[in-house]
C-alpha cells in the first residue's frame, strides 16, 4: 500500500480502519458459514467450535494491535516519545501469540472438518499428522516469540542485547505456515478426487477449496516485506506495511476456511429454493458414506442441496 500523500499522524489511523475492516469482513463470513450450516444440518460440529474460538483469539489480536498502533505505528520513531514505543513493542509482543494461535487453531478447525469428508483411514491418519505438525509448529513458535529477548524486558528487541535472531524466527514462522496451507490443499484435493460427481461439479469444488491459495500468497508477501525492512532501523516506521499483511493473512484465513460451506447455500439459491430445509435422512447419509470407501459424506450434502423439494401428488 502506497502511503505518499498520507499525513504521518494519520498512519496509525489508516491502519486501525483496515484493522477493524478485516475483522468485520471475517466476522461475517464466519457468521455466513455458521448460518447456512446450522440451517442445513440444525447442529454444529467441532470444526465450527474451534473456528469460534480462533474468531475470539483473533479479537483479542486485533485488541491488543490497536492498543499499540494508537502509540503511533506508520510514524517515524524518532518524532515518539519513548513510552509510546516502549508501548507498541509490548503490544506487539502479546499480539503475535494470538496471531500464531488463530492461525493454528483455524488450521486444526479445516483438519477437523477434513474427517467428515472423508472416512478414508489413509486419509485421516494424514490429517492427524497435520494436526500434529501444526502443534509442533505453534508450540515451537510461541515458546521462542514468548522467551525471544532475555528477561526482565523480553518485548524490548530493540535495547535488549541478547535476543535471538528475529530474521529467521520469522522466516521459520512464516515457511511453516505456508506449508501446513500447502498440506491443507494437498489432502482436499486428494479427498476430492475420489467424490463422486461430475467432472464440472469435482472442478467447481477443487476451485472452492483452493481460495486457500490466498493465504498463501498473503503469507509470502509479508515474508518478502519482512525481510525486505529487516533489520528494522525505524521499527514503527517500516513495521507499518508487515503489520497490515499480517491482518490480511488472519482475516483470509478465516474468510477462506468458510467459503466452502456456502457453496450448498449458494448452488440452493441456483436451484430457486429460498429456505434451505433441514437434511432429513443426514446422518444415515453419513453413516452409509462412511460404510463405503468411496462415497464422501461431502457428496451427500451437495447432492441433497442441490435436490428441488419433492412433490406430492393428490
Amino acid at each position: 500500500m502506497d502511503r505518499r500523500g498520507v499525513p504521518p499522524h494519520d498512519q496509525s489511523t489508516v491502519f486501525q480502519i483496515l484493522l477493524w475492516f478485516l475483522f468485520i469482513v471475517a466476522f461475517f463470513s464466519l457468521a455466513a458459514r455458521l448460518g447456512t450450516k446450522y440451517a442445513m444440518t440444525r447442529r454444529l460440529n467441532w470444526d465450527d467450535s474451534i473456528m469460534l474460538a480462533a474468531q475470539s483469539v483473533y479479537l483479542a489480536q486485533c485488541v491488543s494491535m490497536s492498543l499499540g498502533a494508537s502509540q503511533g505505528l506508520g510514524e517515524p520513531m524518532g518524532s515518539l516519545p519513548a513510552n509510546a514505543v516502549e508501548g507498541f513493542l509490548r503490544a506487539e509482543y502479546v499480539s503475535v501469540v494470538f496471531q500464531l494461535i488463530t492461525l493454528a487453531l483455524i488450521k486444526w478447525s479445516i483438519s477437523a472438518s477434513i474427517q467428515q469428508l472423508s472416512p478414508s483411514v489413509a486419509h485421516r491418519r494424514l490429517d492427524k499428522i497435520l494436526r500434529v505438525v501444526v502443534g509442533l509448529w505453534l508450540l515451537t513458535a510461541v515458546l521462542t516469540s514468548v522467551f525471544q529477548c532475555a528477561l526482565p524486558t523480553p518485548w524490548d528487541y530493540l535495547n535488549n542485547p541478547h535476543c535471538i535472531n528475529r530474521r529467521a524466527w520469522w522466516t521459520y514462522v512464516a515457511v511453516g505456515n505456508i506449508g501446513t496451507e500447502f498440506s491443507i490443499i494437498a489432502l482436499y484435493f486428494l479427498i476430492i478426487g475420489n467424490l463422486r460427481m461430475s467432472l464440472a461439479k469435482k472442478f467447481l469444488v477443487i476451485m472452492v477449496f483452493s481460495t486457500r491459495l490466498l493465504v498463501i500468497g498473503i503469507a509470502l508477501t509479508q515474508l518478502a516485506v519482512f525481510l525486505y525492512a529487516f533489520p528494522v532501523y525505524d521499527l514503527t516506521l517500516d513495521l507499518w506495511l508487515p503489520s497490515i499483511l499480517d491482518q490480511a493473512t488472519l482475516s483470509a484465513s478465516i474468510v477462506t476456511a468458510s467459503i466452502p460451506y456456502l457453496r450448498p447455500f449458494m448452488e440452493s439459491l441456483e436451484s430457486g429454493i429460498a429456505r434451505v430445509e433441514n437434511l432429513s435422512g443426514s446422518e444415515e447419509n453419513l453413516s452409509h458414506a462412511r460404510a463405503s470407501p468411496s462415497t464422501y459424506y461431502m457428496s451427500d450434502i451437495s447432492s441433497s442441496a442441490c435436490s428441488p423439494p419433492a412433490t406430492t401428488h393428490s
